[in-house]
């Protein structure tokens, strides 16, 4: 059997997992880690490779393929990342959303902050989507999907929590999931609400990933977080900030009653969240040129929220993505049968 490269590429790992989209599928990937191929002694993963089903009784097994590795002097040591407990390998992915294979990962603490920081030992990367639950303290967050910036390997940022007044958390769990639901735009989860002439909605991840000018957006807000007469609204997005987690709707809040997470002490029988769905979108007629105007045409609902199939790279430095840092080339190939 031949085979034909269908593609490939390079990226600097940020000891993250990575997904390799495979447009075409594919039957066989490699990884090569050109960073530590080159050192005399690592204990790494410098070459990993994976196999699919047209390989029959040799496939890869899930959070498995072959690895290539160095321990402690120069010689390579072969083995399969899924007889290994001290790492984890490939997962091949077809249908979407997914939520790559992962433990759970316990919180030490939550400050009651604006934003709040999370301490928590762990190999996320900014940008990640989190289920945060169990926690102890500050329960109005729990089961919340929230996103993280300024990590490292102790602590990470919660821009979208404004947490000041409530009660710390001491412990809790989150588990990494997809950054993109099946179809897009879906539901968010609503933090914070302005009392303005033009309401400024904060969310728990970053709204501009999912929503973009001239969309409209419905609301749905439980008694208990106030401001209550924004329930049931459909309003129209007039700014974003990707920086600030927020958008702008053609709301009049001033007169609306002050918006505000329950009390620890009622949650979370009174934590069902406050959220925003898609509504459709709003576009302006130019009947001069003929041309619609008034929002961003490549963000429009309803669309693909992630692309299938892909190959998850599991990240760290016994694993196919590698270590903060490390440059990892890949190539992918399609047998010819």
């Amino acid at each position: 059997m031949a085979f034909t490269i269908l593609d490939g590429g390079s990226f600097t790992s940020t000891g993250a997992g990575v997904k390799i989209n495979l447009p075409s599928s594919a039957d066989y990937v490699k990884l090569v880690n050109i960073t530590q191929m080159a050192v005399a002694s690592p204990t790494v993963c410098v070459a990993s490779e994976w196999y699919g089903s047209k390989f029959g009784a040799g496939a890869s097994a899930a959070n498995g393929g072959i690895r290539w590795r160095k321990s402690g002097s120069s010689a390579i040591l072969i083995d399969s990342f899924a007889t290994t407990a001290a790492s984890d390998g490939f997962t091949y992915v077809t249908s979407a959303p997914v939520v790559e294979a992962q433990n759970a990962n316990a919180i030490t603490a939550i400050s009651d902050a604006s934003p709040a920081v999370v301490s928590q030992t762990n190999t996320y990367a900014d940008g990640d989507i989190l289920r945060i639950y169990n926690t102890t303290g500050m329960l109005q967050y729990g089961g919340m999907l929230v996103q993280i910036s300024s990590s490292s390997s102790s602590a990470y940022t919660l821009t979208g929590i404004r947490a000041s007044g409530l009660t710390a958390g001491t412990a809790g769990f989150t588990r990494r999931v997809s950054k993109f639901s099946a179809v897009e735009p879906g539901f968010l989860y609503v933090t914070e609400i302005t009392q303005a002439a033009s309401a400024v909605v904060r969310f728990s991840v970053d709204p501009t990933s999912h929503y973009a000018l001239g969309m409209k957006i419905r609301f749905s807000v439980p008694s208990s977080f106030g401001m209550i007469e924004i329930n049931g609204l459909t309003g129209t997005v007039t700014a974003v900030s990707a920086a600030n987690y927020t958008l702008t709707v053609d709301i009049n809040s001033t007169a609306f009653t002050a918006f505000a997470f329950p009390l620890t002490t009622a949650s979370p029988t009174a934590a069902l969240f406050a959220t925003i769905a898609p509504a459709g979108a709003s576009t302006q007629y130019d009947p001069a040129t003929g041309l619609y105007t008034g929002y961003n045409f490549s963000l429009q609902p309803f669309r693909t929220g992630e692309f299938t199939p892909y190959l998850y790279a599991s990240g760290g430095a016994n694993s196919p993505a590698g270590a903060s840092l490390d440059e990892i080339n890949w190539i992918s190939y399609k047998l010819e049968v």
